[in-house]
């Protein structure tokens, strides 16, 4: 009898003295598109501490989505949170890294490539999209300091607040990494953290 119950319940007596199933382990979902082109934007290909700012950065955006704002002489009324979306944040750190390597600082890439084109690229089909990017320099990086730096940076830009409030935006991607920055007429190079905020909707 000690045989034909071990690892099993037998009988109504037993099992009320059963553990419940526990339920099947999920993986985690991917941060970006398991894409070719994805793979430099991968898990494990970009700093931990670097995709922990990036969702700081979006909790802010939230916080001042929940409460609504204004932007110049634009009000804006409280709109539902923003979600980071795979395609969007390989898009966005992808151009991040792409700022970094080429050295430049815009949301079009020196052959002119914009926001639109590389979202399809990635297989995002975007009825409407907006992106901003930003250069923060320090002399000490520090990561989710330099997220809630961003935030408030892009806040108080007249050309980037309203993307931070736009209803009809409700996807976004954050790329955020450390490098440095040449400054016009600076003797030598600064720390730096680069950002791109990738934001669109669905088709």
């Amino acid at each position: 009898m000690a045989t034909a119950l071990r690892g099993t319940c037998v009988g109504a007596l037993l099992v009320l003295a059963c553990d419940p199933p526990l339920p099947p382990e999920q993986a985690p979902a991917p941060a970006v598109p398991e894409l070719a082109a994805c793979e430099p934007a991968a898990d494990g290909e970009w700093p931990d501490p670097w995709a922990a700012a990036e969702h700081e950065v979006l909790a802010r955006i939230n916080e001042l989505r929940a409460q609504g704002g204004r932007c110049g002489e634009l009000q804006f009324s409280p709109a539902p949170p923003l979600r980071m979306q795979p395609a969007l944040r390989c898009a966005a750190r992808l151009h991040t890294a792409d700022m970094i390597e080429r050295e430049y600082v815009s949301s079009v890439d020196p052959d002119g490539l914009g926001v639109g084109s590389r979202l399809a690229s990635l297989e995002y089909n975007a009825a409407t999209f907006a992106e901003v990017v930003a250069v923060v320099t320090e002399d000490a990086v520090d990561e989710l300091d330099d997220a809630a730096d961003v935030v408030t940076a892009w806040r108080d830009n007249p050309t980037s607040c309203w993307q931070l409030y736009a209803r009809e935006l409700v996807d976004v991607g954050v790329g955020g990494r450390e490098a440095t920055y040449m400054a016009k007429e600076a003797e030598e190079p600064q720390r730096a953290a680069y950002w791109t905020l990738t934001l669109a909707a669905p088709r």
